[in-house]
């Protein structure tokens, strides 16, 4: 993992294609699957996946609600999403995180697929520190997904 005070940069290296990675990272029943850790509830997953498209995810943990949102500012598939990530409400993690930025690349090597992913416009250190780890998180579980 490479960071800055404001950006995180993450790389993983999956066993699926390119396209299966990109499903997995673009339709809702397989997102729910993944995305959120295991003692987290995740009760709304919507997709809009267009550029200017939006998304919407919502659930609890431990009572606690969370959500997020975001437009999607490139979609490219199966090779590139960009789009905005915003924390509408946050009772888990304290102050909100403002309007921070994704970037995913999906990169063929041979059988499989690396994953860079890229998030900035982080405003505090803790915030790059806390989606460090939630990011860390989620590519053990999407890469546990799709060994199935």
């Amino acid at each position: 993992m490479e960071a800055s005070a404001q950006k995180l940069s993450v790389t993983r290296t999956i066993r699926a294609s390119r396209q299966r990675v990109f499903r997995a990272w673009t339709d809702p029943e397989l997102m729910i699957r993944w995305f959120v850790e295991a003692d987290w509830e995740m009760s709304v997953c919507r997709i809009d996946l267009r550029e200017g498209g939006h998304y919407r995810f919502e659930g609890a943990i431990g009572g606690r609600k969370w959500a997020v949102w975001g437009t999607y500012l490139e979609v490219r598939p199966p090779t590139r999403l960009v789009y905005t990530w915003i924390w509408e409400h946050d009772d888990v993690f304290g102050d909100p995180t403002g309007d921070t930025q994704v970037t995913v690349e999906f990169r063929e090597s041979g059988a499989d697929t690396e994953i860079v992913l890229t998030h900035d416009r982080f405003d505090s250190v803790r915030a790059r520190e806390d989606h460090a780890a939630g990011w860390k998180t989620c590519l053990d579980r999407i890469e546990r997904l799709l060994s199935e």
